[in-house]
């Protein structure tokens, strides 16, 4: 019999972070990796850093690490340990069928003797220094992605019950790059420990711990576990669709608010899990405290089923969110019974305006119990393999939750699956009127009545002729993925249940409407072939459904495979491809998910376009960024004061790092790619003045304050800092005078060369809205800088005022006059306002097609050349004839870094396998010095602060790089004595603090 492969040992959190169960490895049972670029195309998963994960991970200290190796550091914080104590208080109801329990725990701090349950007595267990020390194999580990969540938490929870939650990003100290783990509590079953300790992947196998390898079953074992989302609401891209009366797609989003059990802001989080057993656990924290509690409840049982307790285990277990007042939804499943049960979980936070943090109460009420079938329609004996559920947004007409049913045929390798959605029960008011003689006759014509009673509404059946191993659902449960022992996958749309990759086939116009899109299988696209299952120890489908991530029995490194077109010979579907590419990676924004899954499925299949064609993959690519932009419902020729608000928002940032992504690599240009750098930078380069500024004006309003109180050292250490600000723009500012003057050569180059076809970036800078304004407001804070600091120069302490004349004399040296600048971008402006606004409404699409053009490649479709002619025509007119031509062209313009020569080393900078065989590199494959990440990018300029890295801060070990983009930065890290006006003690506090986990380019930075 093939083994069922589970998706629970793995989970891909919105950040970019992987974290996996190995269940063969001696080092550790937890892994933590993600996908990193190695030059732009290619990429590979970072070595994994492995933990061990342990019940008596909590107790650990410097001593205990020193001795055993296990792997952990922990921090000065002594562990507090809180035990829980279960008093049930029944509450029953008018109902027959229906009781009701409510648990309510106490927490009991260390050195107090709890008033233990019976059950807790009996399961307690003794943490003395002679307790073996075992841990055991991960059974599931869930990233906080639900709904708003942000997925920094991590739920690890072992075989026998242990559940372990740590955070991504922060340390006692404070924040930290996402791959660094922090455990918060444990919860040994029957009592939960606080303790807040740094965990140190482990190098070696440890001496005193032991993997201990069981087949046995656990009753304490945790069978679903569900994070509750907070109160924030998010949007979700239900689906796009061409409109034939425009021929352009539109998109559909619509922002949905939480729904069921959510916590309020007076919580930090809640999450709750049921086990084998039946018991469910409840964890919150409240937001001003730092203990983690827990409640816990047991499913209500009649005296029978209390007696069957010990041989009753739960096989199977889901808890579902769902739209019903404050409850959630568990359906378990009972072999001994054979029967499915459902339950209603109701979550009270209790909270009052005069009283908001009191602990919140747990009430569990049975619902339905369904008794399965053993035999199908054709007289096969069936058996149950899986057990499903998924909710419903409140956005759909029908939000009851559907449960989905595995079943296996047996005699046969196929399986049956059932569905059925639980619905309310209605009695027609007839029946209501011999019931109650007294209701008005005139209410016999209305609508049945909605009762308090459940029952499940059936569906068709499906037969799938592959034994199905395994259930996940994807994007917010819109879709539904089966798993076949024989490696292959399918994916169904749960609002139509059709065939996701054979939507296309089946289209029928509805109205103006046709080529509905839902995901980015719609447009054909499917998951490759996949070992089967004999081999893996778990599988499941990336966040945005663009491949699957699985991993080897006899491999310690997971592998991915994006979704593939099997046929492209043919340009016709290149459309239609891209807008589904465009509308996923919208989607995937609004959930706020990383998306490098979707950004190698998208350049995988470009690099083979690109193999047939160069042109038909640009092509492609500007398919795709020019359907983004209308689906942001975002116009690049908007008007100033909406421009302003809009290139700093996150979709543009996201659009850029996708274009950055897709444009790397072309032979012939590499314009695609640079003008996405240019805009990362030029936002960077506004953001570091603007904040800047701001932070001048407090400065020099504490400074006035501490020299009113005659606070000497306030007043130099707010002297300091306010000087140090300024200091740290010097590089922003010499590159921002350097990227300047390499626009003003190229246009001497453009006055004597007019450009060709191909296009050049001074035209996509002065051509593109987007980069004009950018500039603009760049030089517009650079005049507010400049008063500040000449209004107020430091003359209490003089030798720190020389940051402020370092940064006017770099200002000053630049060889192109910034108000003549200004005023060249503000005309230009001004004269493509005026012509925009003389044309008709049918050529606004013609506009916004030069401004996609020139943002996205850098060039003008064939219908806007002359714009290229006024360009170059007006900057020869008003810039160069003031300029000194000789001083400008022999400028020194290095280190810009727009180009990916710049970036990556020579050795990598080419594609590093063949496309067959995918963009992610089997690291076995990679020469031994290519092991680390370190020697992929050029360790020469801070890609965040733009200063040049000196040799002390290459050797001192701490460094950064972006797993999207690669640059590499010291951004986050205390700055250098030799990097201050002069060495003091003081640790400033500079802009690239914004920075310290996340890039300029939305990318995930690590440590190397």
């Amino acid at each position: 019999m093939i083994p069922n492969v589970s998706s629970k040992e793995v989970s891909w959190s919105k950040n970019g972070i992987i974290a996996y169960s190995d269940p063969q490895s001696a080092e550790g049972n937890l892994c933590i990796t993600f996908l990193e670029t190695i030059n732009g195309i290619n990429w590979r998963f970072h070595p994994p850093q492995r933990y061990i994960i342990h019940p008596q991970l909590h107790e650990s200290s410097d001593k205990t690490k020193s001795n055993d190796n296990s792997g952990t550091l922990a921090s000065a914080t002594a562990p507090a340990t809180t035990n829980t104590n279960t008093a049930n208080t029944a509450n029953s109801t008018t109902s027959t069928t229906n009781s009701m329990t409510g648990a309510l725990n106490s927490h009991i701090t260390t050195n107090v003797t709890p008033n233990m349950s019976s059950a807790s007595i009996v399961g307690k267990t003794s943490t003395t220094t002679t307790t073996p020390q075992f841990f055991y194999n991960i059974s599931s580990v869930h990233w906080n992605n639900w709904f708003s969540l942000p997925g920094d938490m991590l739920a690890v929870c072992d075989e026998v019950g242990n559940m372990t939650m740590l955070i991504a990003g922060q340390s006692p100290e404070g924040a930290t790059t996402f791959e660094r783990l922090t455990m918060l509590f444990q919860d040994n079953v029957y009592k939960i420990s606080n303790h807040i300790m740094p965990l140190t992947p482990t190098t070696e196998k440890p001496k005193k711990l032991e993997r201990k390898q069981t087949k046995k079953e656990y009753h304490t074992t945790i069978l679903d576990f569900h994070w509750i989302s907070s109160s924030k609401s998010v949007i979700i891209s239900q689906f796009c669709a061409l409109d034939t009366t425009t021929n352009i797609y539109r998109n559909k989003a619509q922002q949905i608010p939480p729904y069921g059990v959510f916590h309020p802001p007076s919580m930090k989080y809640a999450c709750a899990a049921i086990r084998r057993n039946g018991q469910i656990d409840f964890w919150y924290q409240f937001s001003n405290s730092k203990d983690h509690k827990k409640i816990t409840l047991q499913l209500s049982m009649s005296e029978s089923q209390q007696r069957n307790k010990e041989l009753d285990w739960l096989q199977f277990a889901n808890i579902t969110p769902i739209d019903d007042g404050h409850c959630m939804l568990i359906t378990t499943y009972s072999k001994l019974k054979n029967k499915l049960s459902l339950y209603k979980l109701y979550v009270s936070w209790n909270g009052t305006t005069n009283k908001p943090l009191t602990d919140p109460t747990l009430k569990i009420q049975n619902i339905l119990n369904v008794s399965l079938d053993k035999i199908d329609d054709r007289g096969n004996i069936i058996t149950l393999s899986n057990l499903h559920v998924v909710t419903k947004t409140v956005s759909e007409k029908d939000h009851y939750p559907e449960i989905v049913l595995v079943f296996d045929i047996n005699g046969a390798k196929k399986s049956l699956i059932k569905r059925m959605r639980l619905v309310n029960t209605y009695l027609a008011l007839d029946y209501v009127a011999i019931l109650n003689p007294n209701l008005q006759r005139e209410e016999t014509n209305k609508m049945p009545l909605k009762t308090k009673r459940y029952n499940v509404r059936y569906y068709n059946d499906m037969i799938i002729d592959n034994r199905i191993t395994n259930v996940s659902s994807e994007m917010l449960d819109s879709f539904i993925s089966f798993y076949s022992d024989t490696g292959s996958i399918t994916s169904y749309n749960l609002n139509d249940w059709e065939l996701e990759t054979e939507r296309m086939n089946h289209q029928v116009k509805q109205g103006k409407y046709t080529n509905i899109i839902t995901s980015v299988l719609s447009a054909g696209f499917r998951y490759p072939n996949l070992p089967s299952n004999l081999s893996l120890d778990w599988i499941c489908v990336s966040p945005t459904m663009s491949g699957v991530l699985y991993k080897l029995q006899d491999e310690h490194i997971p592998q991915f495979r994006c979704v593939v077109k099997d046929d492209i010979s043919e340009n016709n579907n290149d459309s239609i491809d891209a807008t589904a590419v465009a509308f996923t990676f919208v989607g995937s924004t609004h959930r706020q998910l990383s998306a490098e899954d979707l950004s190698i499925a998208c350049k995988n299949h470009i690099t083979k376009l690109a193999e047939i064609d160069e042109e038909r993959a640009k092509k492609f690519i500007m398919i795709l960024m020019t359907n983004l932009y209308p689906f942001f419902n975002v116009s690049l020729n908007a008007p100033k004061e909406i421009m302003e608000k809009m290139i700093t928002s996150r979709p543009i940032q996201k659009i850029m790092l996708l274009q950055l992504e897709l444009g790397s690599g072309f032979k012939s240009t590499e314009n695609i790619a640079s003008m996405a750098r240019i805009v990362l930078y030029l936002k960077n380069v506004l953001f570091s003045f603007n904040g800047v500024a701001r932070n001048l004006q407090f400065a020099i309003e504490q400074m006035n304050s501490a020299q009113a109180d005659g606070n000497q050292s306030k007043l130099f250490q707010t002297a300091f800092s306010k000087q140090d600000l300024i200091h740290s723009l010097i590089p922003i500012a010499k590159w921002f005078v350097k990227f300047v003057t390499y626009l003003m050569q190229e246009v001497l180059i453009l006055v004597n060369n007019p450009p060709t076809d191909k296009g050049t970036l001074v035209l996509g800078v002065f051509g593109s809205k987007m980069s004009r304004q950018l500039i603009l407001s760049i030089l517009t804070e650079i005049k507010r800088i400049a008063q500040v600091i000449t209004k107020f120069p430091e003359t209490t302490y003089p030798v720190l005022n020389e940051s402020s004349n370092y940064l006017k004399m770099v200002l000053g040296e630049s060889p192109i006059n910034f108000e003549k600048f200004e005023t060249f971008l503000t005309n230009v402006n001004n004269k493509f306002t005026a012509v925009n606004e003389e044309q008709a409404a049918n050529e606004m699409q013609n506009i916004l097609a030069r401004e996609h053009s020139l943002l996205i490649k850098a060039a003008l479709p064939e219908e806007h050349k002359k714009v290229a002619e006024f360009l170059i025509t007006y900057a020869n007119n008003t810039l160069v004839s003031h300029l000194n031509a000789a001083n400008v062209y022999f400028a020194d313009t290095t280190g810009l870094r727009t180009s990916q020569d710049e970036y990556f080393t020579p050795e990598v900078r080419h594609l590093l396998q063949p496309i067959d065989k995918g963009l992610v590199v089997d690291p076995k494959t990679l020469d031994e010095k290519y092991k680390d990440a370190v020697p992929y990018s050029q360790l020469v300029y801070d890609g965040i602060t733009y200063d040049r890295l000196s040799e002390s801060e290459l050797k001192d070990g701490k460094l950064k790089r972006c797993s999207r983009c690669g640059c590499v930065t010291k951004a986050g890290y205390v700055v250098a004595s030799d990097k201050t006006i002069i060495p003091t003690s003081i640790q400033t506090k500079r802009w690239p603090t914004m920075y310290t986990r996340m890039c300029i380019c939305s990318g995930m930075l690590y440590e190397l």
